[in-house]
């Protein structure tokens, strides 16, 4: 009786040299950006870390310069309710909910000078940002993430997304994708 000869398993061959290239790109990914975190003096947050950004937690300290150059932290505003805004000039969504962000504002301002909104233009050229800002008015502080740092410490996986901080640095609610004047006016009111 002949016993069946075995093949050489080259498939499970071709998916362990296949796993083994993912896992070595995500580890180069992983200690690149984390590099220019360190070069760039912000917290490093390992995607573990980034994970557990959630309501209830500290918001991620930051300091971004404003389109004129003017530096920002996230530490200048404790004391007030923030809205914390990623956003980019080429992204559609983004500029549909502008107007609704500026009315907000506006609105809120007038009543109570203890809020503060934030627009960070992720991963977009200065000059991009500072036409949509002065074509649409913003009344509210700009400043620039070119290369996302900030959104990457906040964990943004996409475009707008808005953050919603306390008084007290708190993060009490995150918004994924456009919001609307009314619900942004509802949160605001609803934080202290």
């Amino acid at each position: 009786m002949d016993t069946p000869k075995r093949s050489f398993p080259f498939g499970l061959i071709l998916l362990g040299a296949t796993a083994t290239l993912v896992g070595v790109g995500l580890a180069v990914l992983v200690l690149s950006s984390s590099s220019a975190a360190q070069q760039s003096g912000l917290p490093i947050l390992s995607p573990s870390t980034r994970a557990l950004l959630r309501e209830g937690a500290p918001a991620p300290e930051f300091t971004l310069k404003t389109l004129d150059g003017r530096p920002v932290a996230l530490s200048d505003l404790r004391g007030k309710a923030a809205l914390i805004n990623f956003w980019a000039s080429w992204c559609p969504p983004c500029l549909e909910e502008t107007p609704a962000l500026i009315a907000a504002y506006e609105e809120l301002k007038r009543t109570n000078p203890n809020i503060e909104f934030i627009g960070i233009g992720t991963n977009d050229d200065r000059a991009n940002l500072e036409k949509f800002a002065e074509n649409n008015r913003i009344p509210y502080i700009i400043v620039e993430d070119p290369d996302g740092e900030v959104s990457d410490a906040y964990g943004v996986l996409g475009m707008p997304t808005t953050v919603f901080v306390d008084s007290s640095g708190v993060v009490r609610r995150i918004w994924n994708g456009a919001i609307k004047k009314e619900q942004v006016i509802e949160i605001m009111r609803g934080m202290r």
